[in-house]
């Protein structure tokens, strides 16, 4: 019967099976570690260079001073992202720092899309700096071959965000100092329009605003009472000039003496209105009269009104000086009554414009009152904006802090070197133990006692041990001594890698 397959059962088994098949120990372990080696010291490193920064929320309460800059905790750090990392502000970078030199054919576009793909940033808890989904605390994360520029870069980076936000925040209070201006410089020419509109509306009314109604009312009463008295005494000066014209008409402005009754003009003028009476105008009579009345005026050189041109009577002299004054008078009375009379109907006009003045500019001075309001709030806004400016300038303002600054990395974030050797050591412990499994499970060669199948009863007399002659031992020398040149190359090898890793 044929022996069955091996089947180790203890530790001594599992060493001798290992001793069996070193040549996969010494073989398949070392070269796996080896490739990882390699690759780990072998492949591009990347450096990480990390700055924290915190969003930090304004120190000085809003009922203090109120911020005229919009602030969006949740949102500020994208926002700021998306306007810092931009190609354009990043090129800056690229000429005063090149961040790839040993890729001098990449254009500064290139080279400024690429900190674009190196750069991350995450959501960092202030305290712990370790990931937070919400939080206004972010991590900045910066790869490149090289520790050093990976730090430079960093900083002009963690600089952008820091000195960005600052100038935004300043711009944007200035902007809102610059609108606030333009508002009130836009009220105060819509006042100066209003008080110009006001100024012309009282030109047009004059005194038939409804400041000057109480006024005008009370001169409305004067004058009436003024024009009353006029009128009483241009009656009375009526009568007596009617009186002195009677008088007058009947005193003769001369001194003459003629034959007959007809000797003056009043008595002929009287004789004449009688006969006028009583004959009719072909009268005889009535024709004597008129004929003698013609010559005692020619004589007496009397013009239209009656009153003698050349008079030397004494008597009609002084009729005379006296009808004369008295129809001055009179005209003086009634020139000043006209004048009271049109000063009267002027008021009454104003009077009755007053209502239609009074609602143009009450409707003007509620607008400018109106205006005057929107002033007074906007100069109100304006200071409390120049403060918010000087606030926002002097960073007291929500603002982004450092928490922590960038230093150079010791060890690169890619590839991961030690986790690389490990995972060598354990494929290489893992591919060795299948092989020798495999190797073990396929021998059917005879070693032990265990290995034979006795019949029943049977008992083993004696068993032979393995004796290594000399062909046996030259081929275990030779093997050795190849196993120690092939380590010997591959530890050559792998320390050149790495010395010329970290001399990057």
């Amino acid at each position: 019967m044929a022996p069955e397959a091996y089947q180790p059962s203890g530790i001594s088994d599992y060493w001798g099976a290992l001793k069996r098949r070193s040549i996969y120990v010494f073989t398949i372990l070392p070269g796996v570690v080896l490739i990882c080696v390699l690759a780990a010291f072998g492949l591009p490193p990347q450096y990480q260079a990390t700055a924290s920064i915190m969003l930090q929320p304004s120190s000085v309460p809003k009922d203090i001073i109120e911020s005229t800059v919009i602030s969006y905790s949740d949102q500020q750090i994208e926002v700021v992202q998306g306007r810092v990392l931009t190609i354009d502000s990043l090129q800056r970078i690229v000429k005063e720092i090149d961040p790839y030199p040993l890729n001098p054919a990449m254009t500064t576009v290139d080279k400024a899309q690429k900190i674009l793909d190196d750069t991350s940033i995450e959501r960092i808890d202030p305290v712990t700096l370790k990931p937070q989904a919400e939080s206004n605390a972010f991590s900045l994360h910066y790869n490149n071959p090289k520790p050093s520029i990976a730090l430079a870069i960093d900083i002009r980076l963690a600089q952008l965000f820091l000195t960005y936000n600052q100038v935004q925040r300043t711009e944007a209070a200035g902007e809102a100092v610059g609108f606030l201006k333009k508002q009130s410089d836009n009220v105060m020419q819509q006042m100066r329009d209003v008080d110009a509109q006001l100024a012309a509306m009282k030109r047009q009314y004059g005194d038939a605003l409804p400041d000057s109604l109480a006024r005008n009312e009370a001169m409305i009463e004067d004058t009436q009472r003024q024009i009353d008295t006029l009128q009483q005494q241009i009656l009375t000066a009526q009568e007596k000039e009617s009186q002195l014209s009677m008088q007058l008409s009947q005193i003769s402005p001369n001194l003459i003496t003629q034959s007959g009754d007809l000797t003056d003009v009043a008595t002929v003028r009287a004789k004449l209105t009688e006969a006028e009476q009583r004959y009719t105008p072909d009268h005889p009579e009535v024709k004597r009269l008129k004929r003698a009345l013609e010559t005692l005026m020619a004589q007496a050189g009397t013009n239209s009104s009656g009153i003698a041109q050349v008079a030397n009577n004494p008597q009609y002299l002084m009729a005379q000086t006296e009808l004369k004054g008295a129809r001055n008078t009179l005209e003086g009375m009634q020139q000043l009554a006209a004048q009271r009379r049109a000063k009267l109907d002027q008021l009454r006009a104003r009077v009755e414009t007053t209502p239609a003045a009074e609602r143009a500019v009450s409707e003007i001075l509620r607008r400018k009152q109106a205006l005057q309001n929107e002033y007074q709030q906007t100069q109100d806004k304006l200071q409390s904006a120049n403060l918010a400016e000087t606030f926002e300038s002097a960073q007291g303002g929500e603002r982004f802090t450092m928490l922590r600054p960038p230093s150079v990395p010791r060890s690169p974030i890619f590839p991961n070197r030690l986790g690389l050797i490990l995972l060598g050591l354990v494929i290489g412990a893992a591919l060795t133990g299948i092989a020798v499994a495999s190797a073990e499970s396929m021998d059917q060669n005879v070693r032990t006692s265990r290995d034979l199948l006795l019949p029943d009863g049977a008992l083993l007399l004696a068993s032979i041990p393995f004796i290594k002659n000399k062909r046996d031992r030259r081929r275990r020398a030779i093997m050795l001594t190849s196993f120690a040149a092939a380590y010997s190359i591959a530890a050559f090898a792998a320390i050149a890698v790495i010395i010329s890793s970290l001399r990057r």
